[in-house]
């Protein structure tokens, strides 16, 4: 945004005609003269209206008529906000659009209470202490033809369901992947897609093979890859299963651990199987070869598209599985940061370290003094985390051509202290307060998204 940034409070007058009123500082700012006109953008709308000097306003104040306020859809706006005045055009926002699936409540008048609706609304905030304007969205809400969307913004702590005009910048945080499947929903993503290029962040969900095609090819991170096939047939399943003492059987759009089978391999041949069905369910089950369990899955198997994965062995913590999430985001440079870094360890019994089927967040540190016995391999092992989490997003960024804002990077530790990448997260779930970390650190993870939104919507104004 060229310009002083300034805030603004934004006051209406009635009258028919669109008129600006500003004091006599904002009024140099923008070069107004008598009769001189100057550019309102407010996100995708921009109207030119006319604009007198006003000596009786506060510098603190702008005043615009009703006619020209409900022209930029500022109408509902009557309380701070920032705008950026520069010469001949003002500027309010930047207009951040989170994408989401809010679902209003016609009763209470407000946004339901959903698990995801406390994030957004501390997003919103975090946006809106940066100087931005911030608001929630469904995707189904938006209407290309006139440029608005149906969106809802937060005052004092509620939310309002008002018309807007499209945003700068829209930070995709839609987790529903039965919403992302939906024709309509693809439709108006491609559009958007299309029209915002990097100014829509983190677009869409990752395919976990994708993810793998794409860091095969950099030779930073190959190795630290385990073997991985696409699911094609059942005679290549049961060899992959053969071939390996455990493997992984990973829905390909999958998340939260849910569909992801463990197969172990024993000396006589036979096999051991876990299916984990839902966030507290998993089904056992074994079988005398791999032909013969995997028949129990053939149907699964027709039904959606897997990935087969080399089980490999795992340092453990207390006997449970514990793999290590690093959080890495965009600041408001642009540059790459990592925000969080913590281990993960399964519950007893399960084979999966997801927090929402159970499982504990640990300092790394903790984890890795059971995981490694010598205090040189621990180390290594963090420093070889740290390194390898920037190198996937360089990789991913490079290979995939897009552009993200933030990534959920899972890495799992062998016996031996190498590091491996188990997955790429393009969603990663943030909880707006910790029991057991930094609050501090919780703050910054949805602090930093919103700050690299508006350096997206300034550096694209420019």
């Amino acid at each position: 945004m060229e310009g002083e940034q300034r805030q603004l409070r934004v006051k209406t007058f009635q009258s028919a005609e669109p008129l600006l009123r500003l004091n006599p500082s904002a009024g140099h700012l923008a070069a107004i003269t008598p009769f001189r006109s100057v550019e309102c953008v407010h996100g995708g709308r921009r109207v030119t209206l006319p604009a007198v000097i006003d000596r009786s306003l506060p510098n603190d104040a702008l005043s615009m008529s009703s006619k020209a306020a409900e022209q930029l859809r500022l109408t509902e706006y009557t309380w701070q906000m920032p705008a950026g005045v520069s010469r001949g055009r003002i500027q309010f926002g930047p207009l951040i659009g989170i994408l989401s699936n809010p679902r209003w409540d016609k009763d209470a008048k407000t946004l339901r209470n959903t698990s995801q609706t406390q994030s957004l609304k501390r997003l919103v905030e975090a946006g809106c202490e940066h100087g931005a304007v911030c608001f929630v969205f469904n995707i189904l809400s938006v209407n290309l033809r006139k440029g608005t969307v149906s969106g809802y913004v937060l005052h004092e702590g509620k939310w309002y369901r008002r018309e807007l005009p499209l945003p700068d910048v829209i930070y995709d945080q839609l987790h529903s992947r039965k919403l992302e499947r939906d024709k309509d929903v693809q439709g108006i993503r491609e559009a958007l897609s299309m029209r915002y290029g990097e100014k829509l962040f983190n677009d869409g969900f990752f395919d976990k093979w994708q993810v793998y095609d794409w860091l095969k090819d950099d030779l930073t991170v190959r190795d630290h890859l385990p073997k991985t096939q696409r699911h094609s047939t059942f005679s290549s399943a049961v060899a992959f299963v053969n071939a390996h003492a455990v493997s992984f059987l990973k829905p390909l759009h999958g998340s939260l651990g849910l569909g992801i089978a463990r197969f172990v391999k024993h000396r006589d041949g036979s096999l051991t199987y876990e299916l984990k069905q839902k966030t507290s369910s998993i089904l056992r089950g074994k079988g005398s070869s791999a032909k013969e369990v995997l028949s129990a899955f053939r149907t699964r198997l027709k039904n959606r598209p897997y990935i087969w994965q080399e089980g490999v062995p795992l340092a453990t913590y207390q006997q449970r599985p514990a793999d290590f999430r690093i959080l890495m985001q965009r600041d408001q440079t642009g540059d790459w940061k990592r925000t969080k870094m913590f281990a993960r360890v399964a519950k007893s019994g399960d084979f999966t370290s997801n927090l929402s089927g159970g499982g504990d967040a640990m300092p790394v540190d903790d984890a890795l003094a059971e995981c490694l016995a010598k205090a040189d391999q621990r180390t290594r092992a963090k420093n070889q985390i740290r390194r390898l989490s920037r190198q996937v997003v360089d990789a991913l960024e490079k290979n995939s051509g897009r552009t993200f804002g933030e990534l959920g990077i899972d890495l799992g530790l062998d016996t031996s202290g190498k590091v491996w990448i188990i997955e790429v997260n393009s969603k990663p779930r943030k909880a707006p307060t910790t029991d057991k970390g930094r609050q501090d650190l919780v703050d910054l993870s949805f602090e930093r998204p919103m700050r690299y939104a508006i350096y997206l919507a300034t550096k694209t104004a420019k």
